[in-house]
């Protein structure tokens, strides 16, 4: 008996310790409190929604990016959001040092049942950028379309899609961007499931468009070509 109860201590232990290597610290800070868009977040959001939301995202993502193992995603120990009033009024959110801002002005345009889909919408894409590896530096006139890119496609696989969007086929270059280049890349994944992980896992050390040929045995502009011609309502 005392032999079964070390083994289940140990266990528990083992557990305790595989679940704090993926531990990630969440934080969530208005510094907008009294701005209308402040006042709608703490009203109709709030911190501990958002906080759950964060790791909903995280979970999600790394799941999409087949990263369950926590050796093979960025070291992140810990995520901060503010809500913030200083952003432009063009731009929704914005990402860097494992910081997400979101506009309160962004906040503030949205009511009622739009609220949550749009905000949770927002907090994926920023979230993507948290974990997505990124070209490691490299510089090229495509990864800048490409890291939004699929940052929007995380967004379209968790079902967060707002009005406005990209249709699929839409776009003059795989690389515009954002929702464009996230209907693109949904198009090379039906053409082998689990490629964008593939892909992101390829941009962990550099980036090449090459990356296309090597997973799917065609150029990008192959496939972009490919895509543009699907026969479409």
């Amino acid at each position: 008996m005392a032999h079964l109860q070390i083994f289940f201590l140990s266990s528990v232990v083992a557990l305790a310790a595989l679940h704090s290597s993926d531990a990630v610290d969440y934080t969530v800070t208005n510094q907008a409190a009294t701005t209308p868009g402040g006042i709608v977040f703490d009203n109709q959001l709030g911190a501990e929604y958002t906080r759950q939301q964060m790791e909903s995202a995280s979970q999600f993502i790394w799941d999409l990016f087949q990263q369950t193992d926590s050796t093979a995603r960025k070291n992140v120990p810990s995520v901060s959001l503010f809500i913030v009033n200083n952003l432009p009024p063009e731009i929704p959110a914005a990402t860097g040092n494992n910081e997400i801002r979101v506009s309160d002005k962004h906040i503030e345009a949205f009511s009622g049942d739009q609220l949550k889909p749009e905000f949770n919408g927002v907090l994926y894409h920023e979230m993507t950028h948290v974990w997505q590896w990124n070209g490691n530096g490299q510089k090229d006139d495509s990864l800048g379309g490409l890291i939004e890119g699929i940052a929007d496609f995380v967004r379209l696989k968790a079902n967060y899609i707002p009005a406005g969007w990209a249709k699929p086929g839409d776009g003059n270059r795989w690389y515009d961007g954002y929702s464009v280049t996230a209907r693109f890349l949904d198009y090379c994944e039906g053409l082998k499931p689990g490629f964008v992980a593939e892909l992101n896992k390829k941009m962990r050390d550099g980036y090449t468009t090459d990356f296309f040929f090597q997973l799917l045995g065609k150029t990008v502009d192959q496939l972009w070509t490919d895509y543009k011609n699907q026969p479409r309502n």
